[in-house]
């Protein structure tokens, strides 16, 4: 009978079958799809994180990258900054280094200036001591020669008188000249204290400059001419009164005049004149000019000084007349000085004030 089943029902159960295949075919093809749904997002997950892994760690070096050159900026900085203080200490070292040598320098030259000046003051007091020395000695010389010669004058013409008294004038005048050549070496002498001491007198009143001019040339007139040489006075320009002391100026021209007499050769010429000088005429200048030996340029700055020579072994005078006369010249106040070029002649000038308001008070005795 088994092989008279129905026809029928088999083939709805090969339908089933057929369907439970598809079914299950269905189901596994599915699961399939499942499987490589999860595996293709797991897989996405896994490069996902290690993308995500990948980009912390990138991250991580750049932030170790981006630390690492903070931090070695920042200790070059304070590198830099070291350095820099260093260098700023060192120069400061330096310079404070530099200034005690040179402020050792300078105290070293300057303890050598010091100890060169020293010895430079010391060589030039040495000097001038010795040179006042051979000064005086060879004053005291000088005084006493043109003492000793006067004397020597007026002791023979005493003798003569004594024994024949027949040129009685004649000795007379010679032990009058004599005498006469040492009172004026006594009163430069005397002068020469007064001026030392402050105590230089002068007597001022007005004078007629032409006068005084007049009678200085008056009295030299005659040892000029036993000379040979012209002595006059220029016709003056000058019309009114010098304020002065009279005597002094005397003994000032006799003493420039005298000079020039003593330095002229025979037929030579002396010429004194006086002009009005200064701002509105308020001084006279009186000059001396003689066709003498002239002086040395040299010569001229230390003229007016005390025992001045203008040769060594010259024994006419004791160098004291020029120094005397610039004194009382200075005190009137008055200036003097001299022009001269060797071979033709001197001129000595000096002032003197025209009107009183110029005139220093008389310094008391």
């Amino acid at each position: 009978m088994a092989h008279g089943k129905d026809p029928s029902r088999q083939s709805e159960r090969e339908k089933s079958d057929e369907t439970q295949r598809d079914s299950d075919s269905a189901s596994e093809h599915q699961a399939d799809f499942d499987r490589d749904a999860e595996r293709v997002e797991a897989d996405r997950a896994k490069l996902q994180s290690r993308s995500d892994s990948d980009a912390s760690r990138d991250l991580g070096r750049a932030d170790v990258a981006r630390s690492g050159a903070k931090r070695q900026a920042e200790g070059d900085e304070r590198l830099r900054l070291e350095r820099q203080t260093s260098d700023q200490a060192i120069k400061g070292e330096r310079l404070r280094t530099d200034a005690a040598t040179e402020k050792g320098r300078s105290h070293h030259h300057s303890s050598a200036r010091s100890s060169a000046e020293l010895l430079s003051q010391e060589q030039k007091s040495h000097q001038k001591t010795r040179a006042t020395l051979t000064t005086r000695e060879e004053f005291l010389a000088i005084v006493s020669h043109d003492l000793r010669n006067p004397l020597n004058n007026i002791s023979l013409a005493a003798q003569n008188l004594l024994e024949d008294p027949k040129d009685i004038k004649e000795l007379a005048a010679s032990i009058s000249r004599s005498a006469g050549e040492m009172l004026r070496l006594i009163e430069d002498l005397l002068d020469i204290e007064r001026i030392a001491a402050g105590k230089l007198t002068l007597h001022i009143e007005q004078h007629d400059v032409s006068e005084i001019i007049k009678q200085s040339v008056e009295q030299l007139h005659g040892a000029a001419v036993s000379k040979g040489i012209t002595l006059e006075a220029e016709p003056q320009d000058v019309s009114g009164y010098v304020v002065c002391d009279r005597s002094r100026v005397m003994q000032v021209l006799s003493n420039l005049i005298g000079n020039a007499i003593k330095f002229t050769p025979a037929k030579g010429k002396i010429c004194v004149s006086c002009q009005r000088t200064g701002p509105e005429g308020k001084k006279v200048q009186i000059s001396i000019s003689d066709t003498g030996e002239g002086i040395a340029p040299e010569k001229i700055k230390t003229i007016f000084e005390r025992f001045s020579q203008l040769h060594k072994q010259d024994r006419r005078g004791i160098g004291l007349g020029l120094y005397i006369a610039k004194m009382m010249i200075e005190e009137h106040p008055g200036r003097i000085w001299v022009e001269s070029k060797l071979g033709e002649g001197s001129t000595f000038h000096f002032t003197l004030p025209l009107r009183s308001g110029a005139i220093r008070e008389a310094k008391p005795q």
